[in-house]
């Protein structure tokens, strides 16, 4: 007798609802660099890999098949080729992945709502990304973006960072004002929350988040002595000082998939009209 035993990439693939999105040249590239850590003994994310993926959408599908849906008909919108030799990832492949920013912030939320701690998890596209509605009826709002920067060489082979600095146009808080100023996100009176995904390992970090959304780091020291007087972050012109950010509650921010460990600061002058 013969046993065919499936792995386990094969055996989500087979049950999962939409089979010509896993054809896609994105999907392809995740599947492929699953295989690639496994065979080469690489570390892999464990919450942003090709079978965590599938099985969030499946899952989605399972609570609520038309919000499944929207998830891979945007993704496969925006799904295009991107040949292997090339090392800026395009602009539509940066859309799949504000994509799955959005699965992955939706689907946190199903074990608490089947444990009866929200009541339900909405999608309205024409307020914000994704909506979570308490148990008492109240909801907050949620405006989910990815931020991946390509990185690029100079002459003498150096890569200028500015994720973490306040006026770069790829900072975070510059990315920030634009949610609000340009698609008019978080100008409404309600609780909405900026949720941010890092996904690039070179800014992953705390420091990012908050070096951009204060004044920065900063460290003052006495010239004579050589010591160190103080340092810490400077919060006298924060993004919160800022009337753009008067309707915003709070900052969400997490890492490379990890929303289960995701940190939040709250807006300290939050105007209540």
């Amino acid at each position: 007798m013969t046993y065919i035993v499936k792995d386990e990439v094969d055996s989500a693939e087979e049950s999962f609802y939409d089979q010509d999105l896993l054809q896609t040249d994105y999907m392809q590239h995740y599947r492929k660099g699953y295989y690639h850590c496994r065979e080469e003994g690489f570390n892999l994310n464990f919450y942003r890999n090709y079978l965590s993926i599938l099985s969030y959408l499946n899952e989605i599908h399972q609570y609520n098949k038309p919000h499944a849906t929207s998830f891979t008909k945007r993704i496969k919108a925006h799904a295009k080729t991107w040949k292997e030799c090339e090392t800026v990832v395009p602009k539509t492949w940066k859309e799949c992945e504000a994509v799955v920013s959005e699965v992955i912030v939706y689907h946190s939320y199903l074990r608490p709502m089947y444990e009866g701690l929200v009541r339900s998890i909405l999608l309205e596209r024409n307020e914000c990304d994704v909506i979570v509605e308490r148990c008492d009826g109240t909801k907050y709002y949620l405006e989910v973006f990815c931020i991946m920067p390509n990185f690029k060489e100079d002459e003498n082979g150096v890569i200028e960072v500015t994720t973490h600095t306040q006026e770069a146009f790829s900072s975070v808080r510059q990315k920030l004002l634009t949610k609000i100023n340009k698609q008019k996100q978080f100008t409404k009176p309600r609780e909405n929350f900026a949720v941010i995904e890092l996904n690039d390992k070179k800014i992953a970090r705390d420091f990012t988040i908050l070096s951009s959304l204060t004044d920065g780091y900063k460290i003052n020291f006495d010239l004579q002595t050589k010591k160190v007087i103080n340092e810490g972050y400077d919060w006298e012109k924060s993004v919160f000082e800022l009337p753009e950010t008067k309707f915003l509650k709070g900052i969400i921010w997490f890492h490379l998939g990890d929303y289960q460990y995701r940190k939040t600061l709250f807006n300290p002058y939050l105007r209540n009209t």
